[in-house]
């Protein structure tokens, strides 16, 4: 059929089909352009009924076009405009106020549509993020929750600090999650947004190649099985190619993300080199795993340490006044913070020798309570005083572990004991059910660390002599793993109760008479379950996604952090360590500022920030305090510690 065999009633009705479609805008044009031409026409049959049907009441015949206009835009004009008007022209008064009550009601369902809509729109979170410098976070879990507590920290001293958080769930539902639980954001404001992370229409709204950073949280849990863990890292590797194809690889944003697998890790670096931090969290965990464990309180160091809440790593340029100075002397220079390394170039120095010169260009790897308080004094605050130093060595020891349980970190844990422990150590892996996989990667990690004594035992913990049968409190540490099976909160429930079982035991060990000097460590799902954890009595314990949560958020300020982390948790270079004080010092008890004490570290090539002291050993701190001021003074006895970075424990 031909476009001529058409009928034009078709025709029309297909044009003006095509018209509506372009939106709320065609509709206000349609309603406008009605409005003229029922004036046109309204007003013509006015002056047509009074060439037919004078009315000697009306002296100007364009009046009745005024007359004609208002009746169509107001209804009640028809008594004071035609009140002595004859017959014809009332009745044409009446036709023309029904005309234009049916076209203003038009118009105000339409502008009562549009606003809906509109709220719809925003309550859906499909409109445009008009923002610059924001954290942007990919993704709603608890982890996300995490990181944004950890922001609203280091935001606290800014004015106006904004996260916007985008995911595949409804705005509403995100709103109202944050409300609950983030009651006082202080001075962050928190914007959600839905959205796939992969869209690169949707980044653009978000104002992602405005951001300051953007955070990927894997949309896969801990406990899910390696098929959907790759899956999830898919996402996120999808995810990072929209970005970059939104804002181009030099102006992309540091993209922080957690990727379960080597091979989509190196994938991911290689998209936008430099641009991209990818995180192993099972071998962060296991590395702050292996170092708590070892020394006592050094989770309570890194729970400071670790995120905005307490003390953090910052980089702050050193002024020219400072420059040619010595690494040494350049410690004194701070009265609240304490420097622990240099970034030189590209280059992350931590704990360097004392002499070391400082240059021009070089950046301080500072300890502080916030950037804000970072100041670089012209002068010494305080100059410490040299003392009679001990010559004491802490000699290495046999050290015995009891592993309850066995998750796909215990390989990478037994790994990095070895770099640790001295020859002759013992690990014994204790777990509910042995299987063929076990015993397999078992006999690969025994070959692998001859000099280490490991045992792989099958015990079932429902035994009524469980745990009292594995004699546990002869090992310096007991560790209890998470499971992989079931959710979160089962695996956690399960933990917890191996947990309880223990710590019942010890009881009854020290109700006997025995010294228990055994260490708890236990490993936590989420985050929300430590203070659980806490009243039952574990000192030192270890929430999974809150470590990792808190080292993403550090990491979006300012991406080097992960360069001190990495060398941090390192078996190589300098790791933190709480050495006695006996170590340093031979008379003691002494009255020292914290300054006197820094000096008796750089003495042993180390950098001291905090103490902790065994008289304080109760809550909140536990006894830990990081970096006090300079001239404070300390009653440093036998049983107190000095925190330390150095390059052994010895």
């Amino acid at each position: 059929m031909s476009q001529q065999q058409f009928k034009f009633k078709e025709r029309l009705r297909y044009r003006l089909d095509n018209f509506f479609s372009k939106g709320g805008t065609a509709v206000f044009l349609a309603l406008l352009f009605l409005f003229f031409i029922a004036f046109v026409v309204m007003g013509s049959l006015r002056l047509l009924a009074y060439v037919l049907f004078p009315d000697e009441n009306i002296e100007e015949m364009g009046f009745l076009l005024w007359h004609a206009f208002f009746q169509i835009i107001d209804s009640g004009s028809l008594a004071e405009l035609d009140a002595q008007s004859n017959l014809a022209g009332k009745l044409v008064a009446i036709a023309t106020i029904f005309m234009g009550l049916v076209l203003f009601s038009s118009m105000v369902a339409f502008i009562t549509q549009q606003f809906e809509m509109r709220l719809s729109i925003l309550r859906k979170g499909k409109s445009k993020v008009l923002e610059k410098n924001h954290t942007i976070i990919l993704g709603f879990d608890i982890r996300c929750l995490e990181i944004i507590k950890e922001l609203i920290e280091a935001n606290a001293s800014e004015k106006d600090a904004v996260v916007v958080v985008m995911a595949d769930r409804e705005k509403e539902e995100m709103d109202d999650y944050f409300h609950e639980h983030l009651p006082d954001s202080q001075t962050t404001r928190i914007i959600c947004r839905t959205g796939l992370a992969s869209s690169p229409q949707a980044l653009r709204k978000i104002g992602v190649d405005k951001g300051r950073s953007v955070i990927l949280t894997n949309p896969s849990p801990q406990v899910a099985t390696n098929t959907v863990k790759m899956q999830g890292d898919y996402q996120i590797l999808k995810a990072i190619m929209a970005i970059s194809s939104v804002t181009g690889e030099e102006k992309m944003p540091p993209v922080i993300a957690k990727l379960f697998f080597e091979r989509n890790r190196d994938l991911a670096r290689g998209i936008a080199p430099g641009k991209v931090v990818v995180l192993d969290e099972d071998l962060i965990l296991a590395k702050i795993l292996v170092q708590t464990s070892r020394i006592p309180g050094l989770s309570l160091v890194y729970s400071q340490l670790v995120g905005f809440v307490g003390d953090e790593i910052y980089f702050s340029t050193i002024p020219e006044f400072i420059c040619g100075k010595t690494f040494g002397e350049l410690q004194f220079h701070f009265q609240k913070s304490v420097p622990i390394g240099l970034r030189r170039s590209d280059l992350i120095m931590l704990n360097p020798k004392p002499e070391t010169v400082l240059e021009e260009g070089d950046d301080a790897i500072v300890i502080a309570e916030d950037d804000s308080t970072i100041h670089f004094f012209e002068q010494p605050v305080v100059e410490p005083t040299e003392l009679s130093y001990s010559e004491n060595k802490v000699l290495p020891k046999i050290e015995k572990y009891l592993i309850f349980g066995w998750n796909r970190k215990l390989p990478i844990l037994v790994d990095e004991y070895s770099g640790y422990i001295h020859d002759g150590s013992v690990i014994d892996i204790i777990v509910p059910r042995k299987s063929d996989a076990m015993e397999k990667i078992f006999q690969q990690l025994s070959s692998k660390h001859p000099k280490v004594r490991m045992t792989l035992q099958q015990v079932n913990p429902s035994m009524s002599n469980f745990p009292g049968r594995l004699y546990p409190h002869r090992y310096d540490n007991v560790i209890i793993m998470a499971g992989e099976n079931g959710t979160t909160e089962e695996i956690d429930s399960e933990t917890i109760s191996m947990l309880l079982k223990f710590r019942h035991f010890f009881r009854e060990v020290r109700n006997k008479g025995e010294e228990v000097h055994t260490q708890l460590i236990t490993e936590v799902m989420d985050s929300a379950n430590a203070q659980i954890i806490q009243q039952s009595g574990v000192k030192d314990f270890l929430v999974s996604n809150q470590f990792v949560s808190k080292m993403m958020a550090q990491i979006s300020e300012d991406p080097d952090v992960n360069l001190v982390y990495e060398d941090l948790f390192s078996e190589d270079g300098s790791e933190t360590y709480l050495k006695p004080a006996w170590l340093y010092f031979d008379n003691l008890p002494a009255e020292l500022s914290f300054a006197d004490i820094m000096l008796a570290a750089q003495k042993r090539n180390e950098v001291c920030f905090g103490l902790k002291i065994k008289s304080e050993e109760y809550e909140p701190k536990f006894g830990i305090n990081i970096i006090p001021k300079k001239d404070e003074v300390f009653n440093l006895e036998e049983g107190d510690m000095l925190i330390v970075l150095a390059e052994d424990e010895y």
